[in-house]
């Protein structure tokens, strides 16, 4: 499929039917009341002249009011992408039936394995990802390896690889017992993500200053219909049911962390590339084209910080401790107010055994974390 672009991505709601111990949204199964007329939002995306893709998110969308009519106005000039539980087996089978699959570039689709174990939702799961795989929709079933999972990952994976079904593991982003996830996988990640290196591509990136195109070629609604600029920058655009000013050209990033996308949209220096390119190998434990990365980076932008801690980081993966001290205190010295690296040093020179030193994702070289 040729995706656009261009993409919308619509939080329709951030009610739920699930109750997840690790989301970070509260959980609320009540009915959803506050919706959006599809047809003003076709009508907003036709009149740019572009085609987009509109990613359908949440909460979980299937429990929205009039789901499939909605994907099915949007499908008429757009392309469409579905974040989903795949539990509502009949908004399921209706959305097998009436859409196009072409119109549809995935359904990405959440396991929770043990919020599916507890409502007895395996078998109806198992079903309904079959009967859309049957039809032709790209099915992307994806396992979040919280840390408390991560024993049990492989053999689920078996188990439903039984069924047909191909599980990908999603890394966990967030904080869990004063660690910083996906980084803090260290080198367990290859025995997780060995063969998914695309999943080094979950990392909320600091890409403030930089220029990106996001508010004209990515946006965020919301369930009120109001438009921000992106995910992360919740600058107001307009409303979708009124008015919505776009932005032009590519206006400097305003956030310290980018939540989703923003590789699709900002524009980086070959150096910065590098930069981003080893740190994806890194969260998967790809140690050596890691390392190769982040010394290209450091060609292309000599005296780099935050490739500096970087190239720590690996030097202290492969049992190197005076090179990885060597690496802290060089970016240390560079930024001497940055608490990332004040504490690699602190805890490199500790040597506690527990100490795990952490990844560094500022891709501005200029850029200043609180």
């Amino acid at each position: 499929m040729n995706v656009p672009s261009n993409r919308m991505i619509w939080n329709m709601t951030r009610k739920c039917n699930f109750r997840c111990e690790y989301c970070y949204f509260p959980h609320d199964n009540t009915p959803v009341t506050e919706t959006l007329d599809a047809e003003r939002i076709s009508g907003f995306l036709d009149a740019t002249g572009k085609p987009w893709k509109v990613g359908l998110t949440g909460g979980e969308p299937f429990i929205y009011p009039g789901i499939i009519d909605i994907c099915e106005t949007l499908t008429r000039n757009h392309v469409i992408g579905i974040d989903t539980n795949l539990s509502v087996s009949s908004k399921v089978r209706e959305f097998a039936e009436r859409i196009d699959p072409a119109r549809v570039h995935n359904l990405y689709v959440a396991l929770h394995i043990e919020e599916r174990e507890r409502i007895k939702g395996v078998d109806a799961f198992i079903r309904n990802a079959r009967l859309l795989l049957d039809k032709g929709f790209e099915v992307i079933v994806n396992y979040v390896v919280h840390p408390s999972l991560e024993e049990r990952f492989a053999r689920d994976r078996a188990f439903f690889a039984e069924h047909g079904i191909a599980i990908t593991p999603r890394p966990f982003r967030g904080e869990h017992e004063g660690r910083r996830y996906p980084e803090a996988y260290g080198d367990r990640a290859d025995k997780v993500f060995g063969g998914h290196p695309e999943q080094g591509k979950k990392v909320a990136f600091n890409f403030q200053g930089l220029p990106c195109s996001a508010g004209r070629t990515l946006l965020r609604l919301e369930p009120d219909g109001t438009v921000f600029r992106c995910p992360g920058d919740k600058t107001v655009l307009g409303n979708v049911m009124d008015k919505v000013h776009l932005y032009e050209g590519f206006p400097p990033c305003t956030k310290k962390r980018c939540p989703c996308r923003g590789l699709d949209h900002v524009r980086l220096t070959y150096a910065q590339a590098d930069l981003v390119r080893g740190v994806q190998y890194a969260v998967v434990a790809a140690n050596e084209d890691s390392r190769l990365a982040f010394e290209q980076a450091l060609a292309g932008s000599p005296g780099n910080p935050c490739a500096e801690n970087n190239l720590g980081v690996l030097a202290w993966r492969r049992g190197e401790r005076d090179e990885a001290r060597q690496w802290f205190e060089s970016a240390l010295k560079l930024v001497p107010d940055n608490r990332l690296y004040v504490a690699n040093l602190d805890g490199a020179r500790s040597q506690h055994p527990d100490f795990d030193p952490q990844i560094c994702l500022d891709v501005n070289a200029n850029a200043r974390p609180d």
